[in-house]
Parts: structure tokens; C-alpha cells; sequence
């Protein structure tokens, strides 16, 4: 069950990370143009930054574990792969932006790995869930998580340092300038763990690093131009454990993988007749992989994503039309190496994406607003695949009211890995896999009383996947292999949230989960906890310069699958529900200096995401945050 608490109302003077680059309340991936949260007719939540500060988060997925719709699975400790679904659905099947750049790594199953991201330049993250792929492609059959990194208007410098358990030290620097035609800002962090075993029945400490450093420039000019530029660099290195041939679950090893990962995005824009605009964006994306045994090189994946994207925009007074055009050209390139064995696992593999795009956003009457979209994308390796989405958002002002809807279809490209990937002696990939297949609905109200301070969400879902992927067992080669499954799976739910300011200083969020996700026959898939529950609670006091910030995040019992030698059959796993709790006190000593402390899983309690591996258990944090130049 999920109880979600996110906050989400504005932050208040003992913050010294203010949101700098007042970012509107708009909602900017459930349409191609940004859209007021309330005409939008898809499932959305955003974790804005006053959040994330009242929290003092460090890592992504432990704020995405507690939003409803979204599970988390880890393979150990924090650094270690990390999986993000979306109701029910694959990791891959969910689309990352990172400022406007398709962060998905093509050399990583099509998945991003949620392990890297760190949150000191993260201003919010917007999640919009159901099938987006008529709007954004392949990857976001289950929908999209759009994150947006620190801009500025003003010259400023700030930083922080925290440390604590397991030999942790955490800290980062902001340095920004700009004005009213816009601004630059640089950030940089790192994070450093001793950490603790991946493999539950291991001794061996695997550690974890990571180096993050993000550029964020805007710059308008003219009134009718606009110009922006973005980068974000991370490199980690995790140490990780091996498997028992005898068992087939963890166990220690001396395993390290060192990755690195850039986005880099460039745009502009032009806004004609008032009416009329044009943008162009180019992206880059590029990301390695090394993985040592021993010390020694092991082997290597890489890839490299660049992506040009055309769109332009008519706005049209009467019933407030948007008629949307857009052209989305993707090339992606996979490379991996490693030592010839039985056969030669060393290759190079290429395939680009044209997709054509095509939306129109009206408001017929007053309070009701529609959406209706339409792409064809055109695959180097597949055949042509449409999608399409329909939306609704209907306001009744007088009871506070708003109902909303949607529909869509999506599809998801065979990745490199499941097409052409050779691991010896377990894995041969399978070129002649197609696309999967997906189309879904949700329905939900939302509810708004006591002058707003107060708001109940409850949404259904219903989602069916063709032609899914999946992994077999190939009796001839005796490897795996990736295979279309015959059949459809399901997935249905009910997403419930609450949003409360029971004072001026005491504010609530809450959510709960439930997801049903099965396979064609029945069996339910695994690593999807049946129930999901958050909760959050905020108290600001000493006239906002001290704050208690609470939170709850509750995941009930799920499956997992084991594959033990020497038959290698699969065989279920239960892993029992768990509820972590986290503590964060923060003071302010001065308007610019602020000191915090936060306990993660303070009941230390014990619990599995993945089958084998042990997450980790409690830890104390201490920290100091300073600010200038506001």
C-alpha cells in the first residue's frame, strides 16, 4: 500500500536553498508545451525544491519511492543498480529527461539507473504516468519522469557539507550570475560510502562514489528569442558482488564498475506574430561502463545518443487551440567489449528514429480543456508504429472540483541488449524480437476545500501490454535469450493522495498504492508490491527558522525469482513488506548559514528489494549549509 507524503507548498525563511529560477507552476511533459496543472488530463506529481530541502534528500529514488504509482527496486546499498517502475510496468519502459535530454542509456537495457542521481542540483522533478509514447516515443510506454536541474537570475554562491555513518561524506558548491534577460549557474557535488555488503549473506563493504557537475545557462535576447544551454556530468564508482554457481544468489566478490554519463543539450526559439513559435533543440547523450574483477578489466558497454528535435506552436484565440507540430530525429549507437572466449562477444551495432508528432490542446467550453495526439515512428530495425492520445479536464468551480481522463497507446523498441548481446555462458541476445505493445486508460477526481488548504486525489488505472519481452531459456544454445511473449499482461490500480496545510506551519501529504500487475497466465510479475503507501509531515517553528520534517514510506510484500543451479529453473520468492521512517531536524544559525541533521531508517529496519541483497540499514547524518548573494 502507498501512503505518499510529498511537500509541496512554498519554502519559508529558514530555507537557504530557495528555488531560483521560479519556475512557474506549469506542468511541461503532459503536452509539448507547458500547461496549467489543472487543464491536464493525465496523472501528474511534481517534487519541487522546497520539498526536497524540507527533506535534505540525497538520492532520487528514495523521494520517486514515495510517489504513488512508482517502486523502487535496489540490488544493495546506495551506487547500486537502481530501478524505477511506473505502475506496474518495466524500468525501460519509463522515460528520463534530464533538461530536455533523453536520458534512457541505450547500453544499459534502455533503462536509466537511478544509482547516479543525486539531488544538490535537482530544482524539481515532474512525473507524468499512463502512456506518453504519442507524445515522447519508444520509452515512455508507462510515462515519463522529467527532471530539471538548478537555473538562476542572480548572482549567488552557496554550498553545503554533510557526513556521517559508514565513513559518508556528501557536500557541494552552486556558483550563478544573471539578470532579467536570464542567468548561468554551475553546480558540483560529491558523495562518498563506505557502504555496507550487497550480497546479504556477504561481510565485504562495497563502496560508492560520485562526482556530478551540471551547467544550467538561459538567456533571452530579444523578447521574442530565447537561448539555452545545459550539461550534466556524473561519474560513479560502486563496488559490487558476484554470484554463487552453487546457490545462484550473491555473494561477496571483488567486483568494481566505473561509469560515466553526459547529457548535453542546446536550444533555440522564436516566438512569431505573438502567436507563433519555433524552437529547436539538439541533444547529446553518452555513457561507459568498465567492470573489473580483482583489480583487472573485465569488460566494457558503451553508447551514444544525439538527438535533433524540430517543433513549432500555433496559438489560436478562440477556445484557447494549440495546434502542435513536431519533427523528433534520434541516432543511438552501442558498443561492448570483452575478452574472446567460446565465441566473440566484441561489437558495434547502429539505429536511428524519426518520429512525427502532432497535438492539438483546445478549451470548447469554460472549465473543460481536451488534448488529442498523434505520432508515427519511423524505426531503422522495426516496422513504422503509431501511437495516439486522448485526454480530458473538467473544473467545477463551485464545489471545487475537477475530473479528469486519459487514454493512449504506446510501444517499446527492443533494446541493444535484448537484439545483440552476448554475456558468455548465460545471455545471447535475439534479433528478431518486435516492439511492445501497450494501451491503457485512468480515470480520477480531485478534490479542493477549506480554501484550498486542503486537497483529496483518487485516480484508477488500466493498462494492457502485447508482445511483452522477457527472458527464456534457449534448449538449444542452453543460454538466455529475450523473447516476445504470447498473450497480454495487466495492470490495474488505484492511486489515492492527500495534500493538507492544517496551519501556517504544519503541512501534510499522504498517498496510497495499489497495483495488480499479472502475466498473461495469471502469475503476478515480479518485484511489484501489491501495496504502496507515503507519508510526510512538515513543522516549521521558532518563526520558520527551525523545522521537524517526517517521513513514512511503506512497500508491501512482493516476489521475486531466483534461477538455482544446476537446473536453472526459475523458482518465486516472497520478500516481505517493510516501513522506513527518516528524521530531519533543520536549524537556521543565521539568514545564511543553516545546520540539519537527518536519520534514515531509523528503526533500522531490515528488508529485501531484490532477492539476496541487503538495503541499507540505519544511518546518521549531520550538516552544514551556507548561502550568499541572495
Amino acid at each position: 500500500m502507498a501512503l505518499l507524503i510529498l511537500i509541496t507548498l512554498p519554502a519559508h525563511a529558514e530555507e537557504t536553498e530557495p528555488a531560483d529560477d521560479r519556475i512557474e507552476d506549469m506542468v511541461v511533459t503532459a503536452s509539448r508545451v507547458p500547461t496549467r496543472p489543472d487543464t491536464v488530463g493525465s496523472s501528474v506529481t511534481i517534487v519541487d525544491r522546497s520539498a526536497l530541502a524540507q527533506r535534505k534528500a540525497v538520492h532520487g529514488a528514495t523521494v520517486l519511492q514515495d510517489v504513488p504509482g512508482l517502486a523502487v527496486s535496489r540490488l544493495g546499498g546506495y551506487g547500486a543498480q537502481t530501478q524505477v517502475r511506473v505502475r506496474g510496468a518495466e524500468a525501460n519502459q519509463v522515460l528520463v529527461l534530464i533538461d530536455g535530454v533523453k536520458a534512457n542509456d541505450p547500453a544499459g537495457s534502455d533503462e536509466f539507473d537511478f544509482s547516479a542521481l543525486t539531488l544538490h542540483d535537482v530544482e524539481r522533478m515532474e512525473i507524468v504516468r499512463g502512456p506518453q509514447s504519442a507524445l515522447w516515443g519508444s520509452e515512455a510506454t508507462a510515462g515519463v519522469i522529467n527532471i530539471t536541474t538548478r537555473q538562476t537570475d542572480r548572482p549567488l554562491a552557496s554550498g553545503f557539507a554533510e557526513g556521517g555513518s559508514r565513513d559518508t561524506l556528501y557536500t557541494g558548491l552552486r556558483l550563478g550570475t544573471g539578470g532579467a534577460a536570464g542567468g548561468i549557474a554551475l553546480n558540483a557535488s560529491y558523495y562518498d560510502t563506505r557502504g555496507e555488503s550487497a550480497a546479504a549473506s556477504g561481510s565485504e563493504d562495497d563502496g560508492y562514489e560520485n562526482l556530478t557537475v551540471g551547467l544550467n545557462g538561459r538567456w533571452r535576447p530579444t523578447a521574442v528569442s530565447r537561448l539555452a544551454v545545459a550539461g550534466r556530468y556524473t561519474r560513479t564508482q560502486v563496488a559490487f558482488d558476484g554470484t554463487d554457481f552453487t546457490t545462484g544468489l550473491p555473494t561477496d566478490a571483488d567486483l568494481t564498475s566505473d561509469n560515466a554519463f553526459l547529457t548535453l543539450m542546446g536550444e533555440a526559439g522564436v516566438t512569431l506574430f505573438d502567436r507563433w513559435d519555433h524552437s529547436l533543440r539538439v541533444t547529446w547523450l553518452e555513457t561507459d561502463r568498465d567492470q573489473s574483477r580483482d583489480g583487472a578489466w573485465e569488460s566494457s558497454t558503451a553508447a551514444d545518443k544525439v538527438g535533433v528535435y524540430y517543433q513549432a506552436t500555433l496559438s489560436l484565440a478562440p477556445a484557447d487551440q494549440r495546434l502542435i507540430a513536431a519533427v523528433d530525429y534520434e541516432e543511438e549507437r552501442f558498443s561492448q567489449r570483452a575478452p574472446v572466449g567460446f565465441d566473440d562477444p566484441n561489437q558495434d551495432q547502429k539505429r536511428r528514429k524519426l518520429g512525427w508528432v502532432a497535438e492539438y490542446l483546445v478549451a470548447p467550453l469554460v472549465g473543460l480543456d481536451l488534448s488529442a495526439s498523434l505520432r508515427l515512428d519511423d524505426n531503422s530495425e522495426f516496422r513504422d508504429v503509431t501511437t495516439y492520445r486522448l485526454t480530458a479536464s473538467y473544473r467545477i468551480p463551485d464545489t471545487g472540483s475537477r475530473l479528469h481522463g486519459s487514454y493512449g497507446t504506446g510501444q517499446k523498441a527492443p533494446t541493444f541488449i535484448e537484439q545483440f548481446g552476448y554475456y558468455a555462458d548465460s545471455f545471447l541476445g535475439n534479433p528478431d524480437l518486435v516492439p511492445e505493445q501497450t494501451a491503457g486508460f485512468d480515470l480520477g477526481i480531485d478534490q479542493r476545500f477549506a480554501a484550498d488548504r486542503w486537497r483529496l486525489g483518487l485516480t484508477y488505472f488500466n493498462e494492457r501490454l502485447t508482445d511483452e519481452i522477457v527472458t527464456v531459456f534457449d534448449p538449444v544454445t542452453f543460454l538466455a535469450t529475450a523473447d516476445n511473449l504470447a498473450g497480454r499482461s495487466r495492470r490495474e490500480g488505484i492511486e489515492a493522495e492527500l495534500e493538507a496545510a492544517l496551519t501556517d506551519a504544519l503541512t501534510i501529504t499522504a498517498s496510497y498504492t495499489l497495483v495488480d500487475a499479472v502475466e498473461p497466465d495469471g502469475a503476478p510479475e515480479i518485484r511489484r508490491p501489491r501495496h504502496m503507501a507515503a507519508g510526510n509531515v512538515d513543522y516549521r517553528l521558532l518563526a520558520g527558522r527551525a523545522g521537524i520534517n517526517v517521513n513514512l514510506s511503506y512497500t508491501g510484500s512482493q516476489r521475486d525469482t531466483i534461477f538455482p543451479p544446476p537446473s536453472y529453473v526459475p523458482e518465486t520468492v516472497p520478500l516481505d513488506a517493510y516501513l522506513l521512517v527518516t528524521l530531519t531536524g533543520r536549524f537556521a544559525l543565521t539568514e545564511r548559514l543553516q545546520v540539519y541533521l537527518r536519520a534514515d531508517n531509523v528503526f533500522d529496519e531490515a528488508y529485501t528489494e531484490v532477492v539476496g541483497y541487503r538495503s541499507p540499514g540505519r544511518s546518521v547524518h549531520a550538516g552544514l549549509r551556507f548561502e550568499t548573494g541572495r
